[in-house]
């Protein structure tokens, strides 16, 4: 009995301990959630875990301090003057300086571009490559916003006749699509980008636009848009080249593809690659959309072999002489052609017609029958060799003896049995 009842009474002792416990956290608790503390009594007890923020920022460790070093007495010479430092190596080496272009002649030949801002670039790059050129003249009428998609802001298939009878240009070249990844409204209806609704109505207004420049009679050469840096959008201006390529091909004009100039070994988007110099640089910004100075020169590379192809001599205009290049022949008399009668055919077995029955130095006769071996006498005859005795195509019987070192010659093809 006495031990139930001390049993009873730590029983109560910790009952008492507990709601003590329990008061001093409920008054606790509304003091620690105004300033933020742990609102349990674990956390009171054992501390709160913070979850883990979501990002992660690097903070770069602290420079550490150093002290500016006395200029040394070591370089100077035997005479007391100081040796000067080599220049610092630029990062990138300078490009040099271009020549001022030249003036265009008043009946140059003109290369229309159309495009986006892309196609921007594309401009700017054939103007760079032909501003040595006299003979073509870069017409740029681009806009930076364009496409296909939003007729409302600017819609090519409809303007692009009034832009022709006004440049009349020797070549059209178009680059458009890089703001082309947007749905079409149609009907109250919008089609999201690369649905089947969407491509067949992007693929009608394209076809448009290039059946206008054919039917007006000018050459085409359509450049594909290159990679970007996202993914996705690649993805779309791949599909978007199909296009491009299909409508121009069908219509007879040519298709420049420059894809392959701004991804790097593994057919990824790169920001540098070879420049056409073949040296490394930089051919795309930051942002991995945008197209440098040395990017869009490589652009217009693409574009400058069908246009040579179209132009001609134009195109490259050192290569044509000129009048006072080169000393000009004496203009010859000018000789009356004489008369050519029918002439009879020549038979090729007619040899006495050189007076001679000879040919190679050897007398024409009868040629010897040759001599057939024996796979033509088997293939073309159908004669078969004679075997010989104790071969595997012997097939005579009975045998014949195999001939041996002791044994005659059987002289007669009768003689059957063997030699004593």
């Amino acid at each position: 009995m006495k031990r139930t009842a001390n049993t009873a009474a730590s029983i109560w002792k910790l009952l008492a301990l507990l709601l003590a416990a329990a008061t001093i956290v409920i008054a606790v608790i509304p003091e620690a959630s105004a300033q933020g503390r742990p609102k349990t009594l674990l956390d009171l007890l054992f501390g709160r875990r913070e979850a883990p923020p979501d990002y992660y920022y690097y903070e770069p460790p602290r420079r550490r301090a150093v002290r500016p070093s006395k200029p040394s007495t070591r370089s100077r010479s035997d005479s007391g003057s100081t040796r000067s430092r080599a220049p610092a190596v630029a990062d990138t080496p300078s490009r040099p300086a271009a020549p001022p272009p030249v003036e265009k002649d008043p009946d140059a030949k003109v290369v229309l571009v159309i495009g986006d801002f892309i196609g921007g670039g594309l401009a700017d790059g054939l103007e760079e490559a032909l501003a040595q050129n006299p003979n073509i003249r870069i017409a740029n009428r681009v806009n930076g916003s364009s496409g296909f998609v939003r007729t409302d802001y600017y819609d090519w298939p409809s303007k692009i006749k009034a832009i022709l009878d006004e440049e009349k240009p020797a070549a059209v070249v178009v680059m458009i699509g890089a703001n082309d990844r947007q749905p079409i409204a149609m009907a109250d209806t919008s089609y999201e980008p690369r649905t089947p609704d969407w491509t067949a109505e992007y693929t009608k207004r394209v076809d448009s636009f290039v059946n206008t420049i054919r039917k007006a009679g000018y050459p085409l050469v359509w450049v594909g848009q290159p990679p970007f840096k996202p993914r996705g959008m690649s993805q779309d201006i791949l599909a978007f080249n199909e296009i491009y390529r299909n409508a121009t091909e069908k219509a007879g004009g040519s298709f420049a593809d420059v894809w392959d100039g701004f991804v790097d070994e593994s057919g990824n988007f790169a920001l540098s690659g070879f420049d056409i110099n073949g040296q490394t640089a930089r051919l795309r910004a930051n942002d991995g959309i945008n197209i440098t100075q040395a990017g869009k020169r490589k652009l217009a590379f693409y574009v400058e072999k069908p246009l040579r192809q179209l132009l001609g001599g134009a195109f490259s205009p050192d290569a044509t002489p000129k009048p006072g290049d080169l000393p000009q022949p004496q203009p010859e008399t000018t000789k009356i052609p004489a008369k050519i009668d029918r002439i009879a055919p020549v038979s090729l077995r007619d040899i006495d017609l050189d007076g001679s029955d000879e040919l190679l130095g050897a007398h024409l006769g009868k040629t010897p029958a040759p001599v057939k071996s024996a796979r033509d006498l088997l293939v073309i005859d159908g004669i078969a060799a004679k075997p010989q005795p104790g071969r595997a195509d012997d097939f005579r019987w009975p045998r014949k003896p195999t001939l041996t070192a002791k044994q005659p010659v059987p002289t007669d093809d009768t003689t059957t049995g063997t030699t004593p």
